[in-house]
């Protein structure tokens, strides 16, 4: 019975070790089957994000492919629209005198040579983009001065210019010869006002700037100088030599020069004087001219002085003053054409009229040409080129060196428009000390 009993219990103890190897698989297997299901059911997550992926790369592809189309289609109507800008100042920068001369004929054949020039000109250096382009021409001046100037200087009637103009605008449509106004200032104003318009205009791919003989428009193209993406969108047109302020900027932009269009000079009168001391003997007593008079010739030059009067300038010891106790700048004897040439060189005024300059004195060092000093003959034309900056002590000045203007003296000026403070405008110039 015992051995029975001891089989019997082994027999037990295998059916018990059997029954937890079962459990074992049971587990193991129920285990590989709820990992099944779980990754079945992400594998089904993913395969659905997937296909969302899918749908909206696809989208995204449509809508970038219609944005390209987009793109294309803006592109395509921008160069249709696309324009090169060519703003001409009029008064600094003046035709040739044989386009001029020949009226209508020669107006039209300005408008054919200049629109010419500015094609072959588009076409050197963006090629690519030129045969789009549409060119549209203005020209800005004061007619009646221009016609005043031409008629002084006997190159041709104000009928004759009339007819230039009118044949200027009726040589081609995108070209227009305008009349700005007989202000002194009116035909800038409009120059300035024109380029702020085009240059912001995104189908306005090139500006071509023909006003580089006026030292105003330094104000305007200066604060472009440094911007590389602005300056490459603006070429600036020589005709006459550029002016001082202008010339030191201009390397930084592209320029182009229309030689058989424009004059090489400005407009020169040598006729026009203001009137001062020609002969003092000849002065009446009393009055302005007077009491300059009498300041200048007070004290007779030594002989040494006499000997370096070639190449210096003479200046008024005496203040002069009107009836308000205001001061008052003496007139002036210059050439125009002395005038102009002062004005585009890059002097320094103080050394070249009082022989000092406080900016070398103070600083060590001055950034206008000192040289040899301007002669007698030309030291009242750069006289009035500094009086075209106003002195900033006004009619109250009192020192008797300084070379700043006192008084503007730009016909129909309006206050406010200009430099001179309202004050320093038709002041009176009446001497009485």
């Amino acid at each position: 019975m015992t051995g029975a009993q001891t089989e019997l219990d082994a027999l037990k103890a295998d059916w018990e070790l059997c029954k937890v190897q079962d459990d074992q698989k049971h587990s193991l297997i129920s285990g590989l089957l709820a990992c099944i299901e779980d990754l079945s059911d992400k594998l089904s997550e993913v395969k659905s994000e997937l296909r969302d992926k899918k749908d909206v790369v696809k989208l995204a592809r449509k809508e970038a492919e219609e944005a390209e189309k987009q793109i294309q289609a803006l592109k395509l109507e921008k160069a249709r629209h696309a324009f090169a800008s060519v703003i001409i100042d009029g008064d600094c920068m003046p035709f040739k005198d044989e386009l001029v001369t020949q009226g209508l004929d020669g107006g039209k054949r300005a408008a054919h040579l200049l629109k010419l020039a500015v094609n072959e000109e588009l076409q050197s250096w963006i090629p690519a983009t030129a045969p789009h382009l549409r060119v549209v021409i203005r020209v800005y001046a004061n007619v009646k001065g221009l016609a005043k100037t031409y008629k002084e200087m006997e190159v041709l009637s104000e009928p004759v210019f009339n007819e230039f103009i009118r044949g200027f605008n009726m040589g081609n449509a995108s070209c227009d010869y305008i009349d700005a106004g007989d202000g002194k200032e009116c035909s800038d104003k409009k120059v300035e006002a024109t380029v702020q318009l085009h240059l912001p205009d995104t189908h306005c791919q090139q500006i071509l700037f023909g006003g580089t003989a006026d030292n105003g428009y330094a104000r305007l193209l200066g604060p472009y100088a440094e911007d590389e993406e602005i300056r490459g969108r603006i070429t600036l047109l020589e005709g006459p030599p550029f002016a001082y302020e202008l010339a030191d900027i201009k390397d930084k932009f592209h320029t182009a020069s229309f030689k058989n269009v424009f004059r090489s000079g400005k407009l020169l009168n040598s006729k026009r004087r203001v009137s001062f001391l020609a002969n003092p003997s000849a002065i009446p007593s009393g009055g302005y001219a007077s009491a300059v008079a009498k300041s200048l010739i007070s004290k007779p030059p030594s002989a040494t002085q006499q000997g370096s009067t070639t190449s210096r300038a003479v200046i008024p010891t005496q203040l002069l003053r009107n009836n308000l106790g205001q001061r008052v700048d003496a007139p002036l004897t210059y050439l125009q054409k002395d005038f102009i040439i002062l004005k585009n060189r890059k002097l320094c005024n103080h050394f070249h009229l009082l022989g000092k300059c406080p900016f070398l004195e103070t600083n060590g060092k001055c950034q206008h040409y000192h040289g040899e000093r301007v002669s007698i003959s030309q030291a009242a034309a750069l006289r009035a080129v500094a009086r075209q900056s106003p002195c900033q002590r006004r009619l109250n000045c009192s020192d008797p060196d300084c070379i700043f203007g006192h008084r503007c003296t730009r016909d129909n000026c309006v206050p406010g428009d200009c430099k001179f403070h309202s004050t320093m405008h038709h002041t009176n110039t009446e001497i009485v000390s």
